[in-house]
């Protein structure tokens, strides 16, 4: 149960599970952020970028068997492709937030389905793959 998996059925929902904490951390700190006053694109970036962190160590040592063997260059490759995941978020929440003046907690949900998409296939296909 603890040690990391090759199968795509037992990553999936192990991603998920690694997903919601570290959304849990990244909304949290987004909220936080929009309550003190600040613009919610500059919130968005401060709280992926935690998540984005905490979702490193989690799928380094739980989701995926491959482990990467140097641990700052897995780290640089998982940032830059989490890159990717913050764009689409920040393009929602531009768009949904920023341009059509909803809320900007619904237009951080909203960015959620497509960045953990972005991202477990990313990981999965690019980062944590079998050399």
């Amino acid at each position: 149960v603890t040690e990391p998996v090759e199968s795509m059925a037992l990553q999936v929902p192990r991603a998920l599970a690694v997903s919601v904490l570290a959304l849990g951390l990244d909304f949290g700190i987004y909220a936080l952020c929009i309550l003190v006053g600040m613009p919610a694109l500059l919130a968005a970036l401060i709280g992926y970028l935690a998540g984005g962190v905490l979702q490193y160590v989690l799928c380094s040592v739980w989701v995926f068997s491959t482990s990467l063997k140097n641990d700052a260059l897995g780290f640089v490759a998982f940032s830059v492709l989490s890159l990717v995941g913050l764009a689409i978020t920040e393009v929602v929440i531009l768009v949904v937030h920023d341009w059509a003046g909803i809320h900007p907690y619904p237009a951080k949900l909203a960015a959620v389905g497509l960045a953990f998409s972005w991202n477990f296939l990313s990981r999965k296909y690019l980062l944590f793959r079998a050399a």
